[in-house]
């Protein structure tokens, strides 16, 4: 092979060139502090760089953003579950001072008082707050628990029994004492013997909500399957169709008289019922001992709990839209809420909040109102100051007979007969009342148990979430010390590279400085 100057030149020229670019590329890691400036500069190490910022972006937010979040609602859910287990014991205390043989009626005014207020604390409590999402009302972070104010507004709602929450009571019938007045006492047509008091048993099916529309019979029949949902089966011995009874006392007098009576009453929410058919319902199958109730209430308080939040309802439409625009007489449109409880045995609806905290691993925030905020905390209370305000009643009849004992104007035999029957009203009345006391502290026993079962069930969660933190600190520090050993350049061994790299260059200078100066005619 023939070499000539000019390719010796040539191949000076494309050395130098090179050992230029290789001073550039070490100039270049030197200031940007990375091996490689573009995938084609090292393929392997870019598909690892992408794989390991993937991984340390995934892991910031888990780290950074998402257990942050999920401690935060933890926090705020355990704060009002351990806010309400308080409130809870204040009112195991006022029932434990209610069931007390010697109150007073001003002692027993100030122990209702303290209910109500503990009472509406409690669904205040449910009330609560996270960045503007409640977080116990499940999927409907948008909607409150309570109705906040009083409302209007249509429910259709199907309700779930089952024979275990059917309750034996007990009626006090006073006859008509109530009705007998300084002026109406002589007229004779208010004449009570003592024999006319009776204490006499139910059975009844407690509403979640009292003040129901009077809208026409109630629906009762047994639980449609999940394939079915829709059925609604008769169940055996029962109607389907239980009549409405306006006048309560009357409805508490015919269960507790008739074997066969059953009735529903729109005031109190109660769904009454004799011996009989109590029997009847113990007596189905155990598959079909779950009975669904249906009943509209339209009228709504501003303590109520929201129905969509516990049952399965329809509801007219909250903006009041119309099923045909053109025309605002048409039906409003109907909204449905929870389908699947109708045959749901669980009756918790399953909407599960969930924070995903790390690979593959999601942890549950939210806590369901239905498991700790019940409606029978509310309605016991009611049932509690009705029963407080017939014995005030009744202690003032007896007070209104001892003082006409006094005044000789009246048949003193006949106000004999009176005052002993409105004792014996008295004295029933504060007994069932210091029952139902005591009967409240079981229950609130219940609610205790359940609200701390939400509090472990909450503290269990927040373990879970800070045992993943502590695993995301770990797994932060090695994607990006991987990150780093990956993408990263030396610079002790960079600098000395390029320090090589540049005396090679001078070298090469003077080296192709003296070969260009030499041609052809130096060797003639």
């Amino acid at each position: 092979m023939r070499i000539t100057n000019k390719v010796m030149q040539n191949n000076a020229l494309s050395n130098i060139n090179r050992n230029k670019n290789l001073q550039d590329d070490l100039n270049n890691q030197i200031a940007t502090g990375k091996k490689i400036m573009k995938p084609s500069d090292d393929p392997v190490v870019a598909i690892r760089a992408l794989r390991l910022r993937s991984d340390v972006s995934q892991v910031n937010q888990y780290y950074q953003k998402n257990i942050p979040d999920a401690q935060a609602w933890l926090s705020l859910t355990e704060t009002s579950l351990k806010t309400t287990i308080d409130v809870v014991k204040s009112t195991v205390s006022e029932c434990e001072r209610g069931a007390s043989d010697h109150l007073q009626t001003s002692d027993r005014d100030k122990i209702i008082s303290s209910l109500k207020a503990l009472r509406d604390e409690i669904y205040k409590t449910g009330d609560a707050d996270y960045a503007g999402r409640y977080i116990f009302t499940g999927f409907r972070t948008d909607t409150a628990l309570s109705f906040g104010k009083e409302t209007t507004r249509a429910y259709e709602i199907t309700q779930t029994f089952n024979f275990d929450d059917c309750e034996k009571m007990n009626y006090i019938d006073t006859a008509n004492l109530n009705e007998i007045t300084e002026a109406n006492y002589d007229d004779g047509s208010h004449d009570i013997a003592e024999t006319d008091i009776e204490n006499r048993a139910y059975y009844r099916f407690r509403l979640a909500y009292d003040e129901l529309d009077k809208s026409g019979p109630l629906e009762l029949f047994s639980r449609p399957k999940a394939e079915d949902p829709d059925a609604k089966t008769a169940a055996t011995g029962i109607p389907s169709s239980v009549p409405m009874e306006n006048d309560k006392d009357a409805a508490y007098t015919a269960a507790s008289t008739n074997d066969d009576y059953i009735a529903y009453i729109p005031s109190t929410g109660e769904l009454v019922m004799g011996k009989n058919v109590y029997n009847a319902i113990n007596n189905l199958p155990e598959e079909d001992k779950n009975l669904n109730v249906v009943y509209k209430k339209s009228n709504w308080q501003s303590t109520d709990l929201r129905p969509e939040h516990y049952f399965y309802c329809k509801a007219d439409n909250e903006k009041d839209a119309h099923e045909d625009p053109t025309d605002p007489t048409s039906p409003l449109i109907r909204v449905e809420y929870n389908p699947d409880y109708r045959f749901n045995l669980a009756k918790s609806p399953d909407q599960r909040i969930e924070y995903q905290v790390g690979f593959d691993q999601s942890v549950q925030v939210n806590s369901y109102a239905s498991d700790v905020y019940k409606h029978a905390i509310g309605r016991d209370v009611d049932e509690i100051i009705q029963l407080a305000e017939e014995v005030s009643k009744a202690e003032n009849m007896v007070k209104q007979f001892k003082t006409m004992q006094d005044d000789v104007s009246y048949d003193q035999d006949k106000v004999a007969v009176d005052l002993a029957a409105a004792q014996k009203a008295e004295t029933f009345l504060k007994d069932k009342l210091q029952k139902t006391f005591s009967k409240y502290i079981t229950k609130c026993q219940g609610y205790l148990d359940d609200a701390n079962e939400a509090v472990t069930v909450c503290g269990n969660r927040d373990k879970r979430v800070s045992l993943a933190e502590n695993r995301l600190s770990d797994q932060q520090t090695t994607f990006k010390t991987l990150q780093s050993e990956n993408e990263d350049a030396d610079a002790t061994e960079v600098a000395v590279q390029l320090s090589s790299a540049e005396v090679s260059y001078e070298a090469a200078l003077m080296a192709t400085g003296k070969m260009i100066q030499t041609t052809l005619l130096n060797y003639l």
